[in-house]
């Protein structure tokens, strides 16, 4: 009886053993077809960086990922509403996975769909409060939905995080012209021009600014 049970536990440990290697080998294959993907993408071959993707979801189809890296070449090759599923399904196979939520928050907002936009953005944040350009798109949205005491915080909290973000700058010093508060506003247009010279924008919303307090 006892040889029996060895002989089972024997089998067993080695059974795990190799099933512990083969999911190892299809972990680094997925992830080299990632990679390799990505080296792609960044190419701005985006058909072929497709490819890759979809090659690591079928290795490994719980590698979130791969998920949004794909995601991230359609929408770049054009194909917005294909993007939307596989940023949900890099969300489901990683909860926290703050990048897909920014990223479906990109997508979101470029649809035209400002509200979920809004909803990813915010749960990005809560997942990881130093993300200081989306702090910036977020506010963008929330001014635009007339939440202006909320974009007001998140363009702060941008600044706070990147004192030398010269957009921030710009838009919060918008923001503040929009709400009549011109000497605040060319603080902040000054700062986007003493960070970025060529900034045009800031320079007209400046000259604007001037000229309204006058």
């Amino acid at each position: 009886m006892r040889i029996k049970i060895s002989l089972i536990l024997v089998a067993l440990v080695t059974y795990w053993g190799y099933w512990l290697v083969h999911d190892e080998r299809k972990h680094t294959q997925a992830v080299a077809y990632n990679e390799q993907g990505n080296n792609l993408s960044e190419l701005k071959r985006y058909d072929e960086a497709i490819e890759n993707y979809q090659q690591a979801i079928l290795i490994r189809e719980n590698f979130a990922e791969p998920y949004n890296n794909l995601a991230n070449a359609l929408r770049q090759a054009g194909q917005l509403k294909d993007s939307i599923p596989y940023y949900k399904e890099a969300i489901r196979f990683k909860k926290n996975y703050a990048d897909a939520y920014i990223n479906l928050g990109i997508a979101r907002s470029e649809q035209g769909n400002f509200k979920e936009a809004i909803e990813k953005y915010q749960v990005a944040l809560s997942l990881n409060p130093n993300f200081f350009r989306v702090h910036n798109s977020l506010a963008i949205l929330l001014s635009q939905q007339g939440d202006i005491a909320g974009a007001i915080s998140h363009y702060h909290q941008a600044i706070n995080l990147y004192p030398d973000f010269a957009k921030a700058h710009n838009n919060l010093g918008s923001t503040l012209a929009g709400q009549g508060k011109f000497k605040d506003s060319i603080v902040h247009f000054e700062k986007a021009i003493s960070i970025d010279s060529t900034y045009t924008d800031a320079q007209k919303n400046l000259e604007l600014a001037r000229s309204l307090l006058k």
